[in-house]
């Protein structure tokens, strides 16, 4: 069986080209698909309906082993925090998956106005170089992660809410994400962050 041509993906969204037959990734390697716990979000809906938030939509291949790249999103905790999206990837191993690697790679704003002193959304890219992966900031785009108001501790001028407990929220939920940057390499069974 061929493998995979190395792909970018960013965030949720699936890359170009055919699309990913995650039912015949899973058959040629005698595994199912059995969304894990953190993959489902209930609704505040009457009665409360319960969804699957998790969607695979790549394969790639390093050297040591296959991965399956899907995506998982996480409600806010209040209506002032972003929905976070991670980046979780699977390996095949006697018919289960395993999660070898699940980092935060985006977060989204919902009432959020372009220009605003706060940026709207935070969203690292995977790539595939050589024998390792590489999560960064979205190609052809100003960095997020280095805008100001992310790194500064204290709000800026003109950032309403940046001081606020909101604020301090979404400033944390972007941290964590731009904390994700850098390389993974496969070591002992998983991706592990590269010094």
């Amino acid at each position: 069986m061929a493998s995979p041509a190395p792909a970018t993906t960013a965030g949720p969204s699936a890359p170009a080209g055919p699309p990913f037959d995650q039912d015949a990734w899973l058959a040629a390697r005698g595994a199912v698909w059995r969304p894990d716990a953190a993959c489902w979000s209930t609704l505040a809906t009457s009665p409360p309906q319960r969804i699957n938030m998790c969607s695979c939509h790549q394969a790639l291949s390093l050297p040591e082993v296959e991965l399956m790249v899907c995506s998982r999103a996480r409600e806010p905790e209040s209506d002032a925090a972003p929905v976070v999206t991670h980046t979780v990837l699977y390996a095949a191993r006697s018919g289960a998956l395993q999660v070898v690697l699940d980092v935060p790679t985006g977060a989204t704003l919902d009432e959020c106005a372009p220009g605003a002193p706060i940026p709207c959304s935070v969203v690292l890219e995977l790539r595939v170089e050589g024998s390792s992966i590489r999560f960064d900031d979205t190609a052809g785009t100003t960095p997020s992660c280095d805008h100001p108001w992310i790194a500064a501790n204290n709000s800026l001028p003109g950032a309403s809410g940046g001081s606020s407990a909101s604020g301090q929220r979404v400033r944390a939920a972007y941290r964590r994400i731009c904390s994700a940057r850098g390389r993974y390499v496969w070591q002992r069974g998983a991706l592990r962050r590269a010094p």
